[in-house]
């Protein structure tokens, strides 16, 4: 349901993905994110990509992303039904590592990052401020 106002702020727009979708979220992001942080849009793109690729990896192989706009903030939401009932884990892979940097790369270039998981579920939040 795109243009519904949510605790989160104003849905912009709402994706669900698998691993065949990847190109129509970076899509997604970049048209919105294009329009109202241009500059940063690059920065969007690639941390919703990281979180995607992680709901398919790690999620059951399918998630949802949602965009949303608040008062001062662009809002990445990426949901999936991670069944590892473990808290993903924010530190940068070792040299040799082959994966391991999504979470590290997405807070590297957001502003803020909110991870929240259940049993079954997690959510990963990205921040990125409408005002440079």
């Amino acid at each position: 349901m795109t243009g519904s106002a949510s605790a989160s702020g104003r849905e912009l727009s709402r994706v669900e993905f698998g691993p065949d979708d990847l190109r129509r979220v970076r899509e997604v992001v970049r048209a919105i994110a294009g329009q109202r942080i241009p500059d940063r849009a690059d920065n969007a793109v690639l941390a919703v990509h990281e979180l995607a690729v992680n709901s398919i990896v790690h999620g059951g192989g399918h998630g949802v992303l949602r965009i949303a706009e608040t008062e001062d903030s662009l809002v990445f939401t990426v949901e999936d039904d991670d069944g590892s009932e473990t808290i993903p884990e924010l530190a940068p892979a070792g040299p040799y590592a082959t994966s391991g940097r999504g979470l590290w790369i997405a807070q590297r270039l957001s502003d803020e990052l909110v991870i929240d998981t259940r049993p079954s579920h997690t959510r990963v939040r990205v921040h990125l401020s409408l005002v440079s």
